[in-house]
């Protein structure tokens, strides 16, 4: 095994171990075994590539190229064949899409989606190239540690209670394998280390010690020291920064979005059991159990926003904006969860003043949520939650002033202006010229009562932009969908809103409990008033219940301004409104002519293609570029100033030029069809090659090429002076100094033999040069110059010159 063969083995098996560290964050499957074959594939592809000797950003790209259609094969194969195509690409792209969504979605460890495996091995794949361009490639093991460290630090971020020392030690563990790899094969460059014959009948003498294994000893030591030295310190750092003089610890932690589970649960076949509750509430059936408050809409979905964390307080701060005027009501419920049932946040009903339960838990002030820390979930957990039962009444609710400038937040709506400008024109429509709440009251009404919408979870999730609109235009969702519009909508109107996520009330059972099921997962909007805070509303027809202050004067309905059904979106005119796209950044697309936005030529699509067929045109020219360079390389170094040489130099110094431009030489007659015996010497080369540049059959494949041309006659006249200088310098005891003039002569000679070839054969010799297949293996003639070295009498410097070899006469 060659040493950079080892050390591409060793950059993939680095890549692989640091990969360890996305275990915590998703559930296992077959997605370990086929990120693994990625990596595999990128290594072997590497080596191969690196083999034929072609420029190194190519080799990158090569491996790209090969990961492609692994990817498309692996994770879309109903749309994907052994070749690429738009539609295997549009498939790839639209998973990672929805792979995204889930990341956003679920907490850790997230289930291994279809989504979230396509990007975990686009991830893999992607590292891999990285760490073997790096490393192997550009022999910088080095630098190879970044992309490494960053494949360690984003799941180290993303999971709440760390890794651990297990993943940190076989991630460092990696990195130090990587560098002892590269190492040893920077020391075997300079040859193998000589150690002195011992004693008869005894092993030899170990007197010397490679560097690299006191690196590797200093590295594993280093290891581990640090992963000792935090286990016998009693204190973590997270300890240190929050137990602190000046006031309770915190930190600050994004809450989990449990939106995408919403339609998991709802159209599961089996209504499986979560929890239990008992409660002294007057009205038991208005009690919904809160776990998310989404408070950030971007265009595109409801997000948490970041919040900052703080102990759990023994009695929790007042609710925002209930003022004492407003009527409540204390209530005590006592939940008792399954053993199936893990949930990162604790289910209790808003607003909750108190809280009795054991285990790691954070209070979030903004939502008035207790989530889960270092991994505590509700599992067979039982708690005993305190709240309040708020109860406005109408006229509170119409008297109510405007809310705080605290919240401008919550009337934010980063849409396009004309989409903003068409649902709050829908929803003056629907909620009249009232207060704020009549309006919201007219927009549950409608939603819920007025008969045009339609509930069915079996339609696609979503709850973006263009989601919503078609949600208004088609009137069929679920609870998802009919929160999220009315949000929006009130949001225009200049009502703050968010969606809060969690269950409706439950089914009653003869021991007076509640069972709260997975069909009673549920999404429903809330909506602030000064003086009451937020309450909820419930816009979804035929789930949970609308509460008290929402079933009293309920205002009319106002009809439709257009002739078609009552509440309906404006119809939009492609002649004068483009069509909306899904985020907010889409809607800046250029108009044409006629008014219409067509989606603008240079999409995602056609620069993918675009991408792909540059890629094919570089792999394929990628030989001639290569070959065009090593003759580059060869010949400049025959034509540099010969007074840099000078008398001190050595002959070793002068050598590659020469076995360069010799090799220059016998790797043009290869391209044209001419490949040399292994035995030849330069003299039996050049007799060889003189008898090809006077065969007049070689241009017998309807070329019109002239055996005597000039260019041949200079190329006969050039190869034995080309051929006696290389004879020179492998055999001569001392060997001359090189003589001006060479890199013509070779120049002669290529020009030449090209000059004598067909058309064909000069085309052939062009794009696919046959000279690289010798895989990077020095040629006969360095090969044999470094044998004369290695028995040729050292001489030093001003010893007086040595025996020159005879002149020999060739051809």
């Amino acid at each position: 095994m060659t040493g950079r063969l080892r050390l591409a083995l060793v950059a993939g098996l680095a890549t692989a171990l640091t990969s360890s560290s996305l275990l915590p964050l998703v559930d296992a499957g077959g997605w370990i075994a086929q990120g693994l074959g990625a990596i595999l594939l990128v290594a072997l592809v590497g080596e191969g590539t690196r083999r034929i000797r072609v420029p190194r950003p190519v080799v990158g790209l090569t491996q790209l190229a090969a990961l492609v259609p692994y990817l498309l094969l692996v994770c879309v194969p109903d749309a994907s064949g052994p070749v690429p195509t738009p539609s295997s690409v549009d498939a790839f792209v639209n998973l990672l899409r929805v792979g995204g969504q889930d990341i956003r979605e679920f907490t850790t460890p997230a289930p291994a989606s279809p989504g979230i495996v396509a990007i975990l091995l686009l991830v893999m794949g992607g590292m891999a190239v990285l760490v073997d361009l790096i490393a192997v490639t550009y022999a910088q093991a080095a630098p190879a540690g970044l992309p490494l460290l960053a494949l360690y630090s984003v799941p180290a971020a993303l999971s709440r209670s760390g890794l651990g020392w297990v993943i940190f030690l076989i991630a460092a563990l990696a990195y130090v394998l990587l560098l002892l790899a590269e190492g040893r094969e920077r020391l075997l460059r300079w040859g193998r280390p000589l150690t002195p014959p011992g004693p008869p009948g005894h092993p030899p003498l170990r007197q010397y010690r490679p560097p690299a294994r006191g690196g590797g000893r200093i590295g594993l030591t280093a290891l581990a020291v640090a992963v000792a030295v935090p286990a016998l310190i009693p204190l973590s750092a997270n300890r240190l920064i929050d137990k602190n003089d000046n006031g309770p610890r915190a930190h600050r932690l994004t809450t989990i979005n449990p939106v995408v589970k919403l339609s998991d649960e709802l159209n599961r076949a089996e209504n499986v059991e979560l929890m239990r509750y008992r409660t002294n509430a007057a009205t038991p059936g208005s009690i919904y159990l809160r776990i998310s408050s989404l408070d950030r809409f971007d265009g595109r979905s409801w997000q948490p926003s970041e919040r900052q964390l703080t102990d759990v307080p023994r009695e929790f701060p007042k609710a925002a904006g209930l003022d004492a005027a407003v009527r409540t009501t204390e209530v005590t419920t006592r939940i008792e969860a399954n053993d199936g049932y893990r949930q990162g946040s604790l289910p209790m009903p808003y607003p909750a003043s108190q809280v009795q339960v054991k285990g790691n838990w954070r209070f979030e002030p903004e939502g008035r949520l207790l989530l889960g820390d270092n991994k505590q979930d509700t599992r067979s957990l039982g708690w005993t939650v305190t709240s309040l039962d708020v109860e406005p009444t109408p006229a509170q609710l119409k008297a109510a002033p405007p809310p705080p400038p605290s919240l401008a937040p919550y009337v934010s709506l980063p849409l396009p202006a004309d989409m903003v400008n068409r649902i709050r024109q829908q929803a003056l429509r629907i909620g009249g010229n009232g207060t704020p709440y009549d309006r919201a009251r007219n927009l549950e009404e409608w939603f819920a009562r007025s008969n045009q919408f339609r509930y069915d979870t079996k339609v696609p999730q979503g709850n973006g932009a263009s989601a919503l609109e078609n949600f208004l235009e088609q009137k069929v969702g679920y609870c998802e969908q009919f929160s999220s519009a009315m949000a929006v909508m009130a949001r225009t109107l200049g009502i703050p809103a968010r969606v809060a996520v969690g269950f409706i009330p439950g089914t009653l059972q003869t021991d007076l409990t509640y069972k709260v099921s997975s069909h009673d997962a549920h999404a429903w909007p809330e909506l602030y008033f000064s003086g009451a805070g937020w309450i909820r509303f419930e816009p979804t027809p035929s789930r949970g219940n609308s509460p008290s202050y929402a079933q009293q004067d309920v205002a009319p309905v106002a009809p439709s301004l257009s002739p078609g059904s009552a509440g309906e979106l404006p119809t939009k005119q492609p002649q004068t409104a483009q069509s909306v796209a899904p985020s907010a950044s889409a809607s800046t697309a250029p108009v044409t002519a006629g008014g219409s936005s067509d989606e603008p030529w240079f999409s995602g699509r056609a620069l993918l293609i675009g991408s792909g067929i540059a890629l094919v045109v570089l792999l394929a020219a990628a030989p001639m570029l290569t070959r065009g360079r090593i003759r580059g390389r060869r010949l400049a170094a025959l034509t540099r100033n010969m007074a840099a040489d000078g008398a001190d130099t050595e002959p070793g110094d002068r050598a590659g030029p020469v076995l360069g431009g010799w090799a220059e030489v016998l790797d043009t007659a290869r391209d044209l069809g001419h490949p040399a015996p292994g035995a030849e010497t330069p003299r039996q080369a050049a007799e060889r090659l003189l008898r090809v540049l006077s065969d007049q059959s070689e241009a017998a494949d309807g070329d019109a090429a002239n055996p005597e041309s000039a260019a041949v006659l200079a190329a006969r006249e050039a190869l034995p002076r080309v051929a006696l200088a290389t004879e020179r310098l492998l055999y001569a005891q001392v060997p001359p100094t090189r003589q001006p003039g060479l890199g013509e002569d070779v120049r002669a000679v290529r020009k030449g033999l090209l000059d004598q070839a067909g058309r064909s054969r000069r085309l052939r010799a062009r794009v696919l040069p046959s000279s690289l297949r010798r895989r990077g293996r020095p040629s006969l003639a360095e090969r044999r110059y470094a044998f004369v070295e290695r028995i040729r009498p050292r001489r030093r410097r001003g010893d007086g010159p040595g025996p020159t070899a005879k002149p020999v006469d060739i051809g």
